[in-house]
């Protein structure tokens, strides 16, 4: 099928709207997702290296098996609790994150005096 040179200058420029339009989703939505995924990355990044700091501890003895145990759950409740709050909405609000903070401030504390007394 022959189409004349109007008809294929139409499908031209159409084609070409469509592929800036999906370009700026594409770009719109890295916008959208970047900041949530850095702010995620701040809180994973604390408890990665609260959970080091376990097993640095069981593999000194200054934790015993049964504060590893109470430890380790405690940094992993927290880790799911960051996952509901990026998953419900894909939000990882101030409040959340704040909330997320003091609580991996005060596993922090729990871990040093475990591995101090």
């Amino acid at each position: 099928m022959y189409l004349s040179k109007d008809i294929s200058k139409q499908i031209h420029q159409w084609s070409s709207i469509v592929n800036k339009l999906i370009g700026t989703l594409i770009l719109a939505a890295a916008v959208v997702v970047a900041p949530v995924a850095a702010q995620a990355g701040q809180v994973q990044t604390r408890i990665n290296r609260q959970e080091t700091r376990i097993y640095q501890g069981v593999k000194s003895g200054s934790v015993t098996t049964k504060e590893y145990r109470r430890l380790d759950r405690r940094v992993d409740n927290i880790e799911a609790a960051r996952a509901r709050a990026i998953y419900s909405g894909g939000k990882f609000t101030k409040a959340e994150k704040h909330r997320i903070h003091q609580r991996l401030n005060n596993s922090s504390k729990a871990i040093y005096r475990v591995k101090h007394n």
